[in-house]
């Protein structure tokens, strides 16, 4: 897959569904080497992704060379930057627009893709044995329209009747890479997914935020924020029910944050500070995707914790880490919503303070093992007790249920042949899913 900012369809609001952990970033995301004890990067790192094979050569017809002229007048206007040069746009069919979308995947990390294929596997979010480039491509065949490569440096164009408003989008993704090197603020070590959506969210938002302007003028800025929320919130239902009956809640949820609340979170940074504050987006980014939920919380600074587990001692026990990412607040909303509402996963994943979800495997199996923190210990009960609720709502047979303490509780379940168990002590809850020896014996590890 590719790393691919926005697609929209023409007139319907269908968008090409970028399966969240197959961004640049998963050319790092499983090497650990390099995290310090904090999981943070010592530095970033941008690693050259393979060469690609050219695109085809196809000169513009008058009309769309004309629209690019205009989409790139407007995006410049609106987003108050000069393109610093030219930026191409090819044309491309839609078999050729999933033929690079393949080689994209396969050249910014294949063998990370599979990984984290593992990793969501493991946890019960995706089905066992899936293949992550295979996933992508389902993605893009219901797209069509345009979108900007940043590898490529060009706008592709699949549908040569995209309305206006969607290559302004695409364009402004241009001014975006041009200006604050698109590339090297996605593909950096170590991969953090949560940070990586956060930052996806001012990519999208901001491009979002342009789009919006150039459909509705300036009635678009006398709007409350709220009416801005609304709106979104409601333009993406349809899409919501319809890819719903084909892809993981996570997946969704979270590609819909990007646009929905990337674009109310840009709208609130642009009206209190202005172009230079959108600018300081790309310099400054957020840490996390409860700071684009919550915006007084990037304003503030409010940083995510930082999530460890003693890695030496389940080494001990045979188990090799694979990979490991914090899934932030809005992973932890798209997961919950495989078995509960969305009213309701939103409300259980507002405390959130931090999270890190681990892979491990050995010779014969697997262990997830997902640790989170949350702001009061009450906040750690809510998401306790919904986690527990989507078990139930997702067909988990409930096995044993320790009596509610005020600061400790335990259930385990049996899901899909694995042993799942859910712990709750003060304000933190660990999950472990795995073969039932393994996920007992290594619950003490996790609580350490």
């Amino acid at each position: 897959m590719r790393l691919n900012l926005a697609m929209r369809t023409r007139g319907r609001g269908k968008f090409l569904l970028l399966i969240i952990v197959i961004i640049a970033g998963l050319v790092v995301s499983c090497r650990n080497e390099g995290r310090s004890r904090t999981g943070m990067a010592p530095a970033a790192s941008v690693p050259v992704a393979r060469s690609l094979p050219p695109l085809p050569v196809r000169p513009l017809t008058p009309e769309l060379s004309a629209m690019r002229e205009r989409a790139m007048r407007e995006s410049s206007t609106l987003r108050g930057l000069s393109f610093t040069g030219e930026v191409g746009m090819t044309e491309l069919s839609g078999w050729e627009y999933g033929k690079r979308t393949t080689e994209m995947a396969e050249a910014l990390g294949g063998d990370e893709m599979r990984a984290l294929g593992r990793l969501a596997a493991a946890g019960g979010v995706l089905p066992e044995g899936i293949d992550l480039a295979a996933l992508a491509g389902s993605f893009t065949a219901l797209s069509a329209g345009a979108t900007y490569s940043p590898l490529d440096k060009q706008v592709l164009l699949v549908d040569k009747n995209a309305d206006r408003s969607l290559l302004t989008h695409e364009f402004t993704h241009a001014l975006q890479d041009q200006h604050f090197d698109l590339m090297k603020l996605l593909v950096v070590r170590p991969y953090d997914f949560d940070r990586t959506e956060a930052l996806f969210a001012v990519i999208e938002g901001d491009a979002m935020n342009v789009q919006r302007r150039s459909e509705e003028g300036d009635a678009y800025g006398r709007k409350s924020l709220e009416d801005i929320t609304r709106q979104e919130r409601e333009r993406f239902q349809a899409y919501r029910k319809e890819a719903g009956q084909l892809f993981p809640p996570l997946l969704i949820e979270t590609f819909s944050f990007r646009y929905r609340d990337g674009s109310r979170f840009v709208e609130e940074v642009r009206r209190k500070n202005g172009v230079r504050g959108v600018n300081d987006l790309f310099t400054r980014t957020p840490l996390s995707s409860e700071q684009i939920l919550h915006p007084e919380k990037y304003f503030q600074n409010e940083r995510p914790r930082d999530i460890n587990l003693d890695e030496t001692a389940f080494g001990a026990s045979g188990w090799r880490l694979v990979t490991s990412t914090p899934l932030g607040e809005i992973g932890v909303r798209g997961i919950l919503m495989a078995g509960i509402s969305e009213r309701d996963a939103t409300r259980a994943a507002a405390g959130w303070g931090g999270d890190r979800a681990f892979l491990f495997e050995r010779q014969g199996g697997s262990l997830f093992v997902w640790k989170t923190i949350w702001d009061k210990a009450a906040d750690a009960e809510e998401f306790f007790r919904a986690y527990n609720e989507m078990e139930k709502l997702r067909g988990g047979t409930e096995q044993t249920a320790s009596p509610a303490q005020a600061d400790a509780a335990q259930t385990t379940w049996r899901e899909a042949g694995r042993l799942v168990i859910v712990r709750r002590e003060g304000n933190t809850v660990i999950i472990i899913r795995g073969a039932d020896t393994d996920a007992h014996t290594t619950l003490e590890l996790a609580r350490r």
